[in-house]
């Protein structure tokens, strides 16, 4: 196996499109990150029946909250306002009801309500780049919402795009994952993560240079444990 970066960051989403939360080490499973968008919020009227969720997409401001995952594995919210619920918290429901003007349901699935596949990979390089094509300063690596957070020992950016088709190992005796597509966007990278505010260009730009892709979707080869700083190594 040859060593071609690091394992910078780890992140987890335990409630679909709200913010994420970093992990110094954590369990993949073959549905992904243990805990990762185990439950979310669907539209009970929703105008597509193939992606009913409750998104950024709808309210910006969805990316505000913080949930986190107690030691009693169950998940509570935190809300822009600074109250705390538990997901399950039907008061945590009818004021996303209220709030957003939506008839929403919680939805709860082991496995994770993803959009593609189970774990997706992104290199700080890769954003780097993407903040000199948009020239509108730093790019906080939240807006991406990803798993993986790869320092590429090359320090060129897009390198997961090359590693299209290929297996990668994270950690010594940790997971295996292989890398089956690019990540297609849609508007939610556009939003500040800490103000939900949009920078269109930012999408604008990524559809004009990389074909509306940006980093790239993995699945499971082999389970393991994996931790921040571990080397990742092709294969």
């Amino acid at each position: 196996m040859k060593q071609i970066g690091k394992v910078s960051r780890l992140r987890r989403y335990p409630v679909k499109s709200m913010r994420g939360e970093d992990l110094q080490s954590v369990a993949v499973e073959a549905h992904g990150f243990l805990g990762d968008r185990t439950y979310s919020y669907v539209v009970d009227q929703a105008p597509n029946p193939h992606f009913p969720w409750m998104t950024a997409r709808q309210a910006a401001e969805m990316l505000l909250y913080k949930p986190k995952i107690l030691s009693s594995g169950e998940v509570e919210v935190q809300t822009p306002e600074g109250s705390s619920y538990l997901i399950t918290d039907d008061r945590l429901e009818k004021m996303l009801e209220e709030k957003y003007g939506y008839e929403i349901s919680l939805k709860h699935q082991a496995s994770g309500c993803h959009d593609s596949k189970p774990v997706s990979l992104l290199g700080l390089q890769t954003i780097r780049e993407l903040e000199r094509e948009t020239q509108i300063g730093e790019l906080a690596a939240e807006r991406f919402r990803a798993n993986i957070y790869a320092d590429w020992d090359s320090g060129e950016p897009f390198i997961e795009d090359t590693l299209l088709g290929k297996e990668i190992a994270i950690g010594k005796d940790g997971a295996v994952v292989k890398i089956v597509k690019k990540d297609s966007r849609c508007i939610i990278p556009t939003m500040d993560p800490k103000t939900s505010r949009a920078s269109p260009v930012v999408l604008e730009t990524i559809q004009a240079k990389h074909g509306g892709c940006f980093g790239v979707y993995t699945e499971v080869v082999s389970r393991g444990s994996i931790s921040k700083g571990d080397v990742i190594s092709e294969v």
